[in-house]
């Protein structure tokens, strides 16, 4: 009983400390060389314990499960943990005393790990009850090559095969137990990720389903206006105006990223057509400092500008200017401005467009700044005052460039 209670106890230390793990680190990028270091320290500090708590057989026999955490940590860390976990079990046997449970270890740990690293691949790639199937073979055969190595080296005991066999069945059972319950908490990571993802993406397309052109019909009237008197410009404008619907309505290419370049052009058709209506009172400024290819979700920029010509500048009689602002700024992040010297707003009206649950539809300021927080956890900046103009901001790191959707 004394040896079951030991055992108990190392089962103890071991799912504490991944309890630990994967309650704060469950579901983050494997890569991420901090988590592995984590990993490494958490299921080291197991191993640790479990050895400091052995189940003693008699005074020279003492068994223990950190095949367990070593296992786990080279199944789902690779080998570079397995390694680590391998010297810190040599080390630290090492320096419990130089014996025959040291040759043991050691030559153990030189015909296990071989072919459990060899299996690791198999195992990353396998599915959830292959993967189980895997780990509980490595397990009987760690355990069996322990139980002939030390066999070899103290010889043949009765009374210690059959405690081995029980140590043997105590390690499948643990393994079973941890690898079926870790499995089974990534398969529900996954799966409220997917959720997650899925939520993302319908939202960001309810948001796109929302974009309308609402200068259209202004536009056709101007363009009607210019049919008799100027037919050129007339077949310009309309020119501008296809492609700016052609790209305002392509919702597949919406499911993708565009370039700077290709949303600079759309801003530019945009602008020609309300120029158009508005002629002097319209004026136009870039700053562009940008490489044109950088990829950016679709129809994030163009909205701002039409929203800053239609409600900044040409609320007021006299019009004015609007400035676009596209840069390259340090640690690898592209900042975006529209600025306005038109009509301005108060405090008040900068909260009330940025509510979610704002009543107003459309493609204005809320819209926009929906979709770069859901895309990259960032938030629009606004900058106005009345009677004095309003600029817009946002930044959006470059590795959106990698991202999908938009």
């Amino acid at each position: 009983m004394d040896i079951v209670k030991d055992f108990l106890l190392q089962i103890a230390f071991i799912a504490t400390l991944i309890f630990t793990f994967q309650i704060f680190f469950a579901g983050r990028s494997d890569k991420n060389n901090h988590i592995k270091i984590i990993l490494i320290v958490l299921l080291g500090l197991s191993i640790v314990l479990s050895m400091s708590f052995p189940a003693y057989v008699n005074s020279s026999i003492r068994m223990d499960i950190r095949i367990v955490p070593l296992l786990l940590g080279t199944l789902y860390g690779g080998w570079r943990t397995g390694l680590a976990l391998s010297t810190l079990i040599i080390v630290y046997r090492f320096y419990l005393g130089v014996d025959f449970g040291l040759y043991t270890t050691i030559l153990t740990l030189l015909f296990g790990m071989p072919v459990i690293i060899y299996f690791q691949k198999l195992y990353i790639k396998a599915k959830k009850n292959k993967r189980i199937q895997i780990a509980i073979l490595l397990s009987i055969y760690y355990c069996l090559v322990g139980l002939i190595v030390g066999t070899t080296i103290r010889g043949f005991s009765l009374e210690v095969f059959q405690v081995q066999l029980i140590h043997i069945h105590i390690i499948v059972v643990v393994m079973l137990f941890f690898t079926s319950l870790n499995e089974t908490i990534n398969e529900m990571i996954r799966k409220n990720q997917q959720l997650q993802s899925e939520a993302k993406d319908a939202e960001i397309a309810f948001l796109r389903s929302q974009i309308k052109p609402h200068f259209l019909y202004n536009a056709l009237n101007s363009i009607a206006a210019l049919c008799i008197d100027e037919p050129s410009k007339a077949e310009e404008l309309t020119i501008d105006l296809s492609q700016y619907l052609r790209s305002s309505f392509d919702f597949k290419q919406l499911d993708s990223l565009t370039t700077i370049e290709d949303e600079l052009e759309l801003v530019k058709a945009y602008i020609n057509i309300e120029k158009a209506r508005f002629g002097a009172r319209l004026q136009v400024e870039y700053d562009i400092d940008v490489n044109l290819d950088i990829r950016i979700p679709p129809l994030i920029l163009q909205p701002i500008v039409e929203n800053a010509i239609r409600h900044g500048l040409m609320s007021t009689f006299r019009g004015g200017a609007v400035k676009i602002t596209v840069k390259e700024e340090a640690g690898s992040v592209v900042s975006f401005a529209v600025e306005d010297n038109g009509c301005g707003m108060t405090e008040q009206k900068q909260e009330e467009i940025l509510k979610p649950d704002a009543e107003k539809k459309g493609i204005g300021l809320r819209n926009i700044s929906q979709r770069i927080k859901l895309l990259y956890g960032n938030n629009i900046r606004i900058e106005s005052a009345e009677g004095i103009g309003t600029k817009v901001l946002f930044e959006i790191p470059d590795q959106s460039i990698k991202q999908s959707g938009g």
